[in-house]
């Protein structure tokens, strides 16, 4: 492919999901902008566990619709909703995501942030088995209608599922926490009955001890990036002032989270698959710095939507005369291209060293984006607000 071409299929098809993706986060921002001040306020430890809740939704669900993909290709799952091992994975994976939510609302405990901890852990859990429940159902029905049509599900599941993840997530969380100051009885029973339904499910899914021994390495893995999410967790937690008082971050934080994360597993994709076929020799080949170099091409755009639908939404739901950051519009694409080439030298080493890419590196990459993703958020926030 010339680079011609590569930068045709870049702002033909990257650059369409792309967007997509952006306007999904600022769904989800939308809500994160508005009750900020809320959350940073009264709910601290929120803001440490978030960062995590988002990777965990793409990681044990992205698995997911791998793992139905490969079933229904095998002919191990027959292409119907209402199939039995359809509710066990799911069950499965609302066990799995429960376990390290837990654990990062523990580390904040320990790290200090007590302030409603209690409830703050009841929201988290009623949180992650409702969106766990949702999305579950969403990634089987994605994955098995994709099947019946004739269209390969590795090639839309995940993206979609991701994308879905980021919609449920901040919502929930926000409609817990109004929940709980609207009328405490009605909270403490909706956190009692989802509870209860986790357990009805998983006494029908007859999920035995031994079939979630068989999830321990994606438990392990997904346990490991959350607790490296914790640095995420942290930074955003301790600057959450400057974020909210520069507005627009507070809205764009998930687009932008999900934006870098995206840029770099397209560049361990597509690295990954060059080097399972051969066509990458040496690490300064042309082919997949053409690929970056295509992709870049496109980030002033991401950077400037950002602004404009930051703008667009905290003017709408504040009411108020917001300012774009040209900062970050300057910066923007820079940052992408950092994270572009450290998600190819991390693909390429990892090959190198017999470790497919395509089952750590695009996790790892899209943790290690979070972590990058935050810190330049709130150096952004840094240099237009100051402190």
């Amino acid at each position: 492919m010339t680079l011609i071409e590569k930068l045709r299929e870049a702002y033909t098809t990257t650059l369409v999901s792309l967007v997509i993706s952006l306007i999904i986060g600022f769904f989800g921002g939308t809500f994160l902008g508005r009750y900020f001040d809320k959350i940073r306020s009264t709910y601290p430890g929120i803001l440490v566990i978030l960062p995590g809740m988002m990777g965990l939704r793409g990681n044990v669900f992205g698995s997911m619709a791998s793992r139905f993909s490969t079933m229904l290709y095998l002919g191990d799952l027959e292409p119907k909703i209402k199939e039995k091992k359809v509710l066990k994975n799911v069950v499965i994976a609302m066990l799995l995501s429960l376990i390290p939510v837990t654990l990062l609302w523990l580390i904040g405990i320990l790290r200090g942030i007590r302030v409603h901890s209690f409830q703050i852990l009841l929201i988290v859990i009623s949180s992650t088995i409702l969106v766990s429940l949702l999305l579950g159902y969403f990634t089987a029905f994605v994955t098995i209608f994709s099947f019946k049509r004739g269209t390969d599900p590795d090639s839309v599941a995940a993206p979609l599922v991701a994308s879905m993840g980021d919609l449920l997530t901040i919502p929930s969380l926000i409609m817990f926490i109004l929940i709980l100051e609207s009328s405490k009885p009605v909270f403490w029973s909706s956190n009692f009955l989802l509870i209860l339904l986790l357990l009805f499910l998983v006494r029908i899914g007859k999920v035995r001890k031994a079939e979630l021994l068989e999830f321990r390495e994606l438990f392990a893995t997904i346990t490991v990036l959350a607790l490296l999410s914790l640095i995420s967790g942290f930074t955003l937690e301790r600057f959450s002032h400057l974020i909210q008082a520069s507005i627009i971050l507070g809205f764009a934080y998930p687009s932008l989270l999900s934006s870098f994360g995206n840029y770099g597993s397209v560049v361990a994709a597509k690295t990954s698959t060059k080097l399972h076929l051969g066509e990458i020799d040496k690490f300064f080949s042309v082919e997949p710095f053409m690929d970056i170099l295509a992709l870049f091409a496109t980030t002033p755009i991401i950077g400037v939507l950002i602004n404009l639908f930051g703008i667009i939404v905290a003017s709408l739901t504040l009411g108020i005369k917001v300012k774009p950051i040209y900062a970050l519009a300057l910066t923007y694409p820079f940052m992408a291209l950092f994270i572009m080439f450290y998600s190819y030298t991390l693909s390429y080493f990892l090959f190198k060293k017999n470790i497919d890419p395509d089952n750590v590196a695009i996790p790892l990459i899209s943790n290690n984006s979070d972590i990058f993703g935050t810190v330049y958020t709130v150096l952004i926030a840094k240099l237009i607000v100051g402190g």
